[in-house]
């Protein structure tokens, strides 16, 4: 039991050194972290649409095409 007393004592050392963001900067940490995770949600969605339509391309007409011209 005087373990746990010690770790959480440690623990409660520990939150205190930690220096936490004031008003102005922890909001602008926000929002410009909610505007990467928008463009790369943008960034896949758009990847991810673009292999659809590749997987969509029947390659075998390509291919015999290619065949027949040479």
């Amino acid at each position: 039991m005087s373990k746990i007393k010690k770790f959480i004592s440690d623990m409660k050392k520990e939150l205190d050194r930690i220096r936490w963001c004031k008003g102005k900067n922890l909001l602008k940490n926000v929002i410009v972290t909610i505007v990467f995770m928008i463009f790369f949600a943008l960034f896949f969605l758009v990847i991810e649409y673009i292999v659809s339509l590749i997987n969509k391309i029947d390659f075998s007409k390509i291919v015999e095409r290619i065949n027949d011209l040479l």
